[in-house]
């Protein structure tokens, strides 16, 4: 189940493309304008609580019920406190459940750790997909677009990695901009041709959809919806995975523990 997880935020979103456009280089300027998109589109996860409502549906030859977490996130409160289920599958989480999100809390303080360790060793701040483990990155001085209004501007992202364990060209990573605010309103993955995910899984078809909203004009826009749709084979068992999740009751924090520079983080899509 936690293998197919990490790959799902999947739903059919091809709406805002035109097909009929073919792809073309981007001018300077509006490389200019997808750059300062991205930038000013970056996740200050940090500063942000939210109610969270993940909803899986699963059909493995039938379709299961489907499964529904609200969850409150606050990083203002202690690791282990951060992550509060308020109900799983419609009932109050049990106390195994209870102690599996202040686990992930937990989790989540060794994680900062290792990425505080990492600052000046590694490049920062830079777009990425990560992929089997492996990680590509976003090429931002070369995007094509693909579609464009007077209001809105579609590019297509280059994938660019060394590793040979990532399958760059079977990916389209698309970002829809808003000419006036210079910022993403929604970005898109698909997956162009199937891959396998380590040796247990094939992953055959699915797309990606994350929509941003300003929610407080004084900061950058924050994820509100993520959607996702996934066919797989895992143990040559077909599977079809569908997931949605909103993010709600925004609040403006402080984080909890300020030893660590805070930072924005760059427009990512979920790992597989």
């Amino acid at each position: 189940m936690r293998p197919l997880l990490s790959v799902l935020f999947l739903l059919s979103a091809a709406a805002f493309l035109r097909a009929e456009t073919a792809p073309r280089p981007a001018t300077p300027e509006e490389v200019v304008l997808f750059k300062e998109a991205m930038k000013n589109s970056s996740q200050d996860t940090e500063h942000w609580a939210y109610t969270e409502t993940t909803t899986v549906r699963l059909n493995k030859g039938k379709e299961e019920p489907r499964e529904e977490t609200v969850v409150r996130f606050d990083p203002s409160k202690p690791y282990a406190e951060q992550f509060t289920p308020l109900t799983i599958g419609g009932k109050p989480p049990s106390e195994k459940e209870l102690k599996k999100y202040r686990k992930k809390g937990e989790e989540r303080a060794k994680e900062r750790a290792r990425k505080a360790e990492k600052l000046g060793s590694t490049k920062n701040g830079e777009p990425q997909l990560v992929i089997n483990d492996s990680k590509a990155r976003m090429d931002l001085e070369h995007p094509l677009v693909v579609a464009e209004t007077p209001d809105r501007i579609t590019f297509e992202v280059p994938l660019v990695s060394k590793d040979r364990d990532i399958p760059v060209e079977k990916f389209q990573v698309l970002a829809e901009v808003d000419r006036e605010a210079r910022q993403v309103k929604r970005a898109h993955l698909r997956i162009l041709q199937s891959f396998r995910m380590k040796w247990i899984a094939k992953i055959k078809s699915g797309e990606v959809t994350v929509d941003f909203t300003v929610v407080d004009p004084k900061y950058s826009p924050v994820i509100t919806t993520m959607s996702a749709n996934i066919g797989a084979s895992f143990m040559l068992i077909p599977v079809q995975a569908r997931l949605t999740n909103t993010r709600m009751e925004w609040q403006r924090v402080e984080p909890f523990d300020n030893r660590f520079n805070v930072k924005l983080g760059p427009l990512q899509f979920p790992g597989f």
